[in-house]
Formats: structure tokens, sequence, C-alpha cells
């Protein structure tokens, strides 16, 4: 339980009185906890009582919570470890991805494991994010566009032009890589 210790100018005026309960029932109600308030009647000017009303008011905003979001934020330079697949955009699962744009099976776009992309049925921050990938047969450069629900953490689900570029013959159909962000 917080207490919280309001000073007040006597006499309180009964508008200013019940417009700080709404106030606290406000904050209470969006916190979802207990206060108990002391309120302490005192004898002070009118710049005072402003200062103190001011300064109640930042207390009580700085004490609202941030929603918290399914946004993983990376940072430039790391390097993640995992597998390459491949998948045909227009066939296998729609030209759409999960970040909106249309692609076809020569566009340079992966579709990112869901653990790092986060919740498949939203737009991730990571769309969009110009990428560099690893692999046995060499380097490219790809926009992550889409996601790859049965993908683990690291792996990425390749169009077949950036497969062969990175791994090689698509008969292999799966190799490991390294990737991070351009």
């Amino acid at each position: 339980m917080n207490i919280h210790l309001i000073v007040l100018p006597r006499p309180i005026n009964t508008a200013v009185f019940t417009s700080l309960s709404l106030l606290f029932s406000l904050y209470t109600s969006i916190l979802s906890i207990s206060i108990t308030t002391l309120v302490v009647p005192l004898k002070m000017n009118t710049q005072v009582y402003l200062f103190c009303l001011i300064a109640l008011f930042f207390t009580l905003i700085s004490g609202v919570p941030v929603p918290k979001h399914d946004i993983s934020i990376e940072k430039r330079g790391e390097t993640y470890e995992g597998t390459a697949t491949w998948f045909k955009p227009a066939s296998e699962g729609g030209s759409q991805g999960a970040c909106g744009p249309e692609a076809d099976d020569n566009s340079p776009i992966v579709a990112l494991n869901a653990p790092q992309y986060g919740n498949t049925s939203k737009k991730s921050s990571w769309c969009g994010k110009k990428i560099t990938i690893t692999g046995p047969k060499g380097t490219a450069t790809a926009i992550i566009t889409d996601a790859c629900p049965e993908c683990g953490h690291g792996d990425l689900d390749l169009t077949p032009m950036l497969f062969e570029k990175v791994v090689g013959d698509m008969d292999i159909g799966v190799a490991p890589i390294k990737w991070s962000l351009a």
C-alpha cells in the first residue's frame, strides 16, 4: 500500500476536494492499487497551492504504467545463427507476407522466425528491416517481409533466389546461416 500526503490550504473548497477525490479514484483504478490519502489542511497562499496541484499532477502522470508491447529491440551488429529453409511466396502462404508487401519467388525477402518476429497476427517491428545473410555458398542482402511460424530462433525462410545465393542447391533444403541487420 502506498501512502500519499497531500497538503491543502484551509479552508478547502468543496469543489477542489471533490476534484482531488476523483483524480485519486482515477489514479487508483488505472494502477489497480490501493492508496491511502492523508489530507492535511494548512494555511498557504494561492501560488503555493497552485504549485502543490501542479506537483500532484506530475506525480500522478509519472506513475501511470507504460503498456508493454511484443516488440523485440535488436542492436545493429548483433549476429544471429540459425537454419535457412526456402519457400515460394507466390504459392506457399500467399504473395502477401505478414508485413504486407507483395512478393514473388525472385524477391530478395525473408520470413523471420516466430520467436523473434513476435505476434504473427500483427505487423512486427522487424518488418522492412534490411539484413545480411551469410551461408555456405555466399552472402546476400534481404528485407524481412514475412513470418515463419514453424521456424526456431535465428532461423530464416528464404525465397528460392536468395536460398541459391546463400546456400546453393535448393535440393539441400536446409543449411546453417548467420545473419545481422545491414
